[in-house]
């Protein structure tokens, strides 16, 4: 089974990055190796995920395919339920930090970074 955390800077998904922002980051990430022109997943001996770039519209949906993005405004993560949470949420937090961006696991209502009393972003 997996959960989900998702990387935005907000709730409507106003802000783009370039791609190549975005995906060099997270090839700069020792826990990922990139998978696919715009995924990733767990490097050799981390735990198992999957991480997706993309460009999401208002409400959040995207599709993912082998076209080449210029600009993304999602990166999600798909995190397995046997791993450590705690794990995934510092990941995630990481990548939102360098990005300015919010790091939320949405079907708990959870803010993962920056933390609810803090104005990191």
């Amino acid at each position: 089974m997996s959960w989900y955390l998702t990387i935005r800077r907000d709730a409507a998904y106003s802000e783009s990055v370039p791609a190549s922002r975005a995906i060099g980051l997270l090839a700069g990430l020792s826990e990922l190796r990139q998978s696919g022109p715009a995924s990733f997943e767990g490097a050799p001996g981390m735990p198992w995920v999957h991480a997706i770039v993309a460009q999401a519209g208002s409400s959040g949906n995207y599709a993912v395919g082998d076209c080449a993005l210029s600009s993304v405004n999602v990166i999600e993560l798909v995190c397995s339920y046997s791993e450590d949470a705690a794990w995934y949420d510092a990941l995630a937090g990481r990548i939102a930090r360098a990005l300015g961006w919010a790091a939320v696991e949405e079907h708990e209502d959870r803010q993962v970074w920056p933390p609810r009393d803090s104005a990191a972003v």
